[in-house]
């Protein structure tokens, strides 16, 4: 089980904390700033509003050959012919230099940028992995380590967002695509090295309609593993909270 602290814009007198991998939430943390994440227990909770939360998990205490065997045809061939490709991993353990090729990918995206005091009370429990071509970095993979629970969370991912023009733009997708999953392989390898029993792909969005999650999904399931349900637990004075803040915001329009 992991414990992060978190920092607060407006006080320090009252504690915040991420808590990852519990089994159950603590009863005295529904009067906390609270939220759990990937717990095991799927049930109710006194003081606390559960959240089900579905994500892919892939054992890779194996060999390399046993992992590949159970990606789906296409991906174990895009992964063989980008290891052809010159691609090298490697580790990041910069956090500044992540939350910068983080936030220009959002950028791309429309998508929020990362906050940087999250990602420094995070960064003692993180691992980021990048996927390069002659030094230009394709992608990153950014995950939250428990390695007393011998598991790996992907937390964030992001790639390339400087793309070419013309007919140059079609092969370099490709081409990011394909480092892409070489890089969750190679993350599923070194995180094996390293001790670590699980990978969890950090979500998955059972039993959706939405066309993109569903393209989202097809992508984990071309990696194998195992469906499972847990819980994100908020605690009651976290629920309470927010709740303060909307009501603040819909009084200021």
């Amino acid at each position: 089980m992991l414990t992060i602290p978190l920092p607060l814009q407006r006080t320090k007198a009252v504690k915040a904390a991420h808590i990852w991998f519990a089994t159950k939430p603590r009863p005295a943390d529904a009067l906390n700033l609270a939220y759990y994440y990937h717990c095991k227990f799927t049930g109710p909770v006194k003081g606390f509003e559960r959240h089900a939360k579905f994500t892919k998990l892939v054992n890779v205490d194996r060999t390399d050959d046993a992992i590949q065997k159970d990606f789906r045809k296409n991906t174990q061939y895009e992964v063989r012919r980008a290891q052809k490709e010159g691609l090298a991993f490697s580790l990041v353990d910069n956090a500044d230099v992540f939350l910068q090729f983080y936030n220009g990918f959002a950028a791309t995206k429309d998508m929020e940028e990362m906050d940087a005091k999250i990602l420094r009370a995070y960064w003692p429990h993180l691992a980021v992995t990048q996927m390069t071509n002659a030094a230009e970095v394709l992608v990153m993979h950014c995950y939250v380590m428990d390695k007393s629970a011998g598991r790996a969370t992907l937390w964030h991912s992001a790639s390339q967002f400087r793309g070419a023009d013309g007919e140059d733009a079609q092969q370099r997708r490709n081409l990011i695509g394909r480092a892409n999953r070489l890089l969750h392989f190679r993350d599923m390898t070194w995180l094996r090295e390293q001790g670590f029993k699980t990978y969890d792909f950090g979500g998955y969005a059972a039993n959706t309609t939405d066309p993109a999650l569903q393209h989202i999904n097809e992508f984990k399931d071309s990696f194998g593993g195992e469906l499972v349900e847990e819980s994100n637990y908020a605690s009651a004075a976290i629920t309470l909270l927010r709740r303060v803040k909307s009501a603040f915001k819909r009084g200021k329009k």
